[in-house]
């Protein structure tokens, strides 16, 4: 198991995959890092009626600029441990980003 950020996502032609690790019910939105595999992010919502997920969906969107129909959560709808789809987003932009993360 590694905490290495490189190991969160994954890059799939114009589209990237991000394992992410939700901890719903926090004070505040926010990306924690990495934690084994994952990008562990703080989500301002309750995970009832999928209100974090729609939380955790918008911020992502907002942090990595790209509109919100381009994120999808591809499995884990009712987990704390999801996997995120985001399409046709620019490598280097996401690259970027993710560098600050650390």
């Amino acid at each position: 198991m590694s905490n290495d950020i490189n190991d969160c996502f994954k890059i799939t032609g114009n589209d990237i995959i991000v394992k992410v690790k939700i901890v719903p019910g926090s004070s505040r939105n926010k990306i924690i890092g990495a934690y084994i595999n994952a990008l562990k992010i703080s989500i301002a919502a309750p995970p009832v009626e999928g209100k974090a997920n729609k939380k955790c969906i918008a911020y992502l969107a907002k942090f990595f600029e790209v509109a919100k129909s381009k994120i999808e959560i591809i499995s884990g709808q009712t987990s704390k441990n999801k996997l995120i789809k985001i399409y046709d987003i620019n490598q280097k932009d996401f690259l970027d980003k993710i560098e600050k993360i650390v």
